[in-house]
This record gives C-alpha cells, sequence and structure tokens, in this order.
C-alpha cells in the first residue's frame, strides 16, 4: 500500500484520503492493479471503520472482490472481526459479495455457518438465495459444514431453507443440496454418521429429497458407516432412523449402472419416442405453442358439446317413434338415426382425444406439470365417455367405439414416430448439400416455411 495513504486508512480519515488522492489521482488504480493485496477497504473492514469503508466502496467497488495475500476479501475480515454492521452495509451495496470465494474456495455464506452467526446467516440468504448453492475445495457446502461443526440452528435454517424455496428450479437445486457429495463423496448424511450425531441424521432425515442410499467413494452407505461403529450406544438409534428413512446397507442394494454403460446401447423404440416427444415439447416457439393450445382447447370444447348435445337433440319423455314406428324411445337418448350416430360418436371421440393428446405434449416440460395435466384430463375424459353413454341406446357399441376411437389415435401417433425411427436407422443420404448434410439449415427453413 502508498504509505500516503498507511494513515488516512488506519484513522479512517475520509479528508487525508481525498489528500492522498489529490497529490496523486491514480492512487487507488495503482492498488487495483495489483492481484493479490491489502486494499485499505480489507484494512477499513477489519478495524469497523464503516464511513471510510462506504467511501472506498463508492469510490472503487472492485476492492471488495479483491483477495489479500492470505486470500481473504474485506467481508471476510469483516465477519472474522465480528464487525456485523458493516457487514450488512457491504451487502447493501453488493450482495453477490457472499457467495465470493476465497482460500480454499469458502465464501463468506461458509464462513458465517461456520462460525454458528444464525442470525447473520439468515440475511445472507435472504441478500443472494443462490449462495446456498456453492461449495469450497473440499466439495464441502454449507449444509456439510453445519454437519462438521455440530452447528445444529444453522443446520435446521438451512433445511427449512431449501425445502421452502418456490423458483423454477427449486426441486432440483434441493435434491442436488441435500445429495451433494464433497471429494471423499460423503454426504451431509455420511458426515453425521461419521460423527455419530444423532440430532443431524434426525434432521436431515425428515428431508424428504435427501437420499440415504448414496455411496461414498469407498462404496458405503450411511448405514455402513454406522455398522462400522458399533461400539457407540447411539449406533442402533441412528440405524433405526436411517433405516426407516429407506436406507440400506451397499451389499443390499441393487448394482447401479454407469453411465457410460446406459449410453453404449442402441435406442430402442420406446426411447426415441419419448425422445421425440421431448424434443417437440422443447423446441416448439412460445408463439405456435400457445396458438396451437388455444386450438386444442377450442376442439376440446366443441366435441365435449357436441357429446352433452348432439345433432338433433333427444328425447324429452318415454313415448313411441312417431306415427306408426315400433322402436321404443328412451328419454335421455338420442334422436338421430343410430347408424349416423355411431358414425358421428366415433369420429367425435377421435378428435376429443387428439386435441387432448396434442394439449398434453405442447405443456411444458416437467414432471409437475404431466402430472397436473392427467389429473385433469383423465376426470375429464372419463365425464365425455358417461355422457356419450348416457346418450346412447347401445352402451356395448359406445364403450367399443370409443376404445377404437383412443387407439386409433395413439397407433397413428406411434406409426409416425416408428417410421422416422426406422428411416433414421437406414442412413438415408438425403439431400446433396453439405450445409444440410450437417444440420446446419434445411431446405424448409430456407424456404421460409420452418423458423430457426
Amino acid at each position: 500500500m502508498d504509505p500516503r495513504l498507511i494513515v488516512p486508512t488506519q484513522i479512517g480519515s475520509i479528508k487525508e484520503l481525498y489528500e492522498a488522492i489529490h497529490e496523486n489521482p491514480y492512487i487507488l488504480e495503482i492498488i487495483d492493479a495489483v492481484p493479490f493485496i491489502n486494499t485499505p477497504l480489507h484494512v477499513a473492514a477489519a478495524s469497523g471503520n464503516l464511513a471510510f469503508a462506504m467511501e472506498l466502496m463508492n469510490l472503487k467497488p472492485s476492492f471488495a472482490r479483491k483477495l489479500n495475500t492470505y486470500g481473504l476479501s474485506p467481508l471476510h475480515l469483516a465477519i472474522e472481526e465480528g464487525q456485523t454492521r458493516l457487514v450488512i452495509s457491504l451487502l447493501k451495496v453488493d450482495p453477490d459479495l457472499v457467495r465470493l470465494k476465497g482460500r480454499e474456495g469458502t465464501t463468506p455464506f461458509h464462513q458465517v455457518v461456520r462460525r454458528g452467526e444464525t442470525d447473520l446467516m439468515t440475511e445472507f440468504l435472504l441478500a443472494c438465495p443462490s449462495c446456498i448453492k456453492y461449495a469450497n475445495v473440499n466439495g464441502e457446502t454449507a449444509l456439510h459444514m453445519a454437519v462438521l461443526n455440530d452447528r445444529y440452528e444453522e443446520l435446521e435454517v438451512l433445511l427449512g431453507w431449501i425445502q421452502r424455496l418456490r423458483q423454477v428450479d427449486a426441486e432440483s437445486l434441493e435434491m442436488q443440496f441435500l445429495n451433494k457429495r464433497d471429494q471423499e463423496g460423503n454426504t451431509a448424511l455420511h458426515i453425521a454418521a461419521c460423527q455419530n450425531s444423532l440430532k443431524a441424521v434426525k434432521l436431515l432425515v425428515k428431508c424428504s429429497a435427501v437420499n440415504p442410499n448414496i455411496h461414498n467413494r469407498n462404496g458405503l452407505t450411511a448405514l455402513d458407516i454406522l455398522d462400522n461403529q458399533r461400539e457407540h450406544h447411539t449406533n442402533r438409534k441412528m440405524e433405526t432412523i436411517i433405516r426407516k428413512s429407506g436406507g440400506k446397507s451397499g451389499k443390499s442394494l441393487p448394482k447401479t449402472k454407469k453411465v457410460s454403460e446406459i449410453l453404449r446401447y442402441p435406442i430402442s423404440f420406446t426411447e426415441h419416442l419419448f425422445t421425440q416427444t421431448a424434443r417437440y415439447r422443447n423446441q416448439t416457439p412460445e408463439g405456435s405453442r400457445s396458438a396451437l393450445l388455444v386450438i386444442a382447447a377450442l376442439i376440446i370444447t366443441a366435441t365435449y358439446q357436441t357429446a352433452l348435445q348432439p345433432p338433433g337433440g333427444v328425447y324429452q319423455a318415454n313415448a313411441s317413434d312417431h306415427e306408426g314406428s315400433s322402436k321404443k324411445s328412451v328419454a335421455g337418448t338420442v334422436v338421430m338415426d343410430e347408424r349416423y350416430f355411431y358414425v358421428l360418436r366415433g369420429v367425435n371421440s377421435m378428435a376429443f382425444v387428439g386435441a387432448v393428446f396434442m394439449a398434453f405434449c405442447l405443456i411444458p416440460a416437467g414432471e409437475g406439470y404431466v402430472w397436473w395435466f392427467l389429473w385433469i384430463a383423465v376426470p375429464l375424459y372419463v365425464s365425455y365417455l358417461v355422457s356419450m353413454s348416457v346418450i346412447s341406446t347401445d352402451t356395448v357399441w359406445f364403450f367399443s367405439i370409443s376404445a377404437g376411437s383412443v387407439i386409433i389415435v395413439v397407433l397413428v401417433y406411434m406409426v409416425v414416430f416408428f417410421l422416422r425411427w426406422k428411416r433414421s436407422k437406414k442412413k438415408i443420404p438425403g439431400t446433396s448439400s453439405e450445409l444440410i448434410l450437417e444440420g446446419f439449415t434445411t431446405l424448409d427453413i430456407a424456404k421460409g416455411v420452418e423458423c430457426m
């Protein structure tokens, strides 16, 4: 550090800081050019000189991200020295400082978890929710550190936070965080078992996303670790808890296939079918998706209305047919000729099922969306069948035609994909254009039929 800055930094004098800048306008730039250095902001953060630190943040925000020769940022030092007010002030200026990695990949968030500062940890989560994802060079997340340092309050906060997330990728983030392995392959549950921490085990297995059957680098599950430490009296309790949550020993688990083994298998027709459906769903532009969903909804509405109110309506009371007809008319059954009605309900059912299927293919990718769609679509189809069967004069014929319409729609869908699958296996060379052969474009895109 420039000698002219030593005194202003030590006493926190903003006036003398600007006098030094007046003498040399590049004095702060010279410091900033050094990769690892103890900046004036480091000194102010460690001493808790709030006004001086905020003035430096105003002049040189980059100082907050610079590490000193010990691998520590100003925020790391402020936490270490217990300067809580200054820590919060730095966060207000730049919340992303919470996930800044210092020595050994330790972030300020990791630091507060290790120190057991629950309130400050909560403030960090509120300021920068993504800080929970980061691990140090040993692969340890804040969850590992809470268990390693017996920080049970912090562990409860972390588990409570991750289970309450509602963002788009919340489910996958929860799964990754709770089952993250360190460099030795140990999850937080492995570490809790190693340390015979009954409380940590209880807290972790309460989370449904925790997988108790993950192997570490030695091929051991959490239950295996407890089996190897039978001299501890708490082991039986922990074993019971882990077993109740679905935990098993490594020997009793089926052998898992490596990803490389799975990828080496030829693609089956079933896998091709699901892959192409997912690709269609993911590659459909939002504008086209919205328009097609509206069309599908209109078709579903029209076909369902036809089931409720067929052409000609239904009989209103039990009576013989008009003038001399021997046919018995039952209230609630269709007036139109049965032959035409058979054709109508067959075609109508195909349109209804096809529109529902098209809507299914267009909904956003994700298991949650699929289940919600099925919860709605299945009762809707059942009510459609009931409505059509009520007005039908021959229930057996009706269900036969309805089942046939579903089978036809599914068969058409599968035949189309089967033919595409067979065609892909024949390796048809296609056109002689190098750009088309290598997938850069297609003839339809060039003609404007499709959009990139």
